[in-house]
């Protein structure tokens, strides 16, 4: 138990050299570039995901109109 105290004292004031630092540095640079990337990632998918959907509602919509079209000119 004693020790265990004593090492988390320690790990309160641990000292990073210079280079862990960088690279520490680096990690969460790259960190936060791949959080925003998955970020746009999900807003790019979701816009096609809807564009889809509209785009099937459209020409559903667009072949109802052609066939009401025929039918009345068959009609005539």
């Amino acid at each position: 138990m004693v020790g265990n105290m004593a090492r988390r004292q320690s790990n309160k004031n641990v000292e990073l050299t210079e280079s862990e630092k960088e690279l520490l540095q680096e990690m969460i640079s790259t960190y936060q570039g791949v959080k925003m990337m998955s970020r746009l990632t999900r807003w790019i998918v979701l816009i096609i995901f809807l564009l889809v959907l509209d785009l099937e509602r459209l020409i559903n919509a667009l072949d109802t109109i052609f066939t009401h079209l025929k039918q009345w000119l068959a009609k005539s």
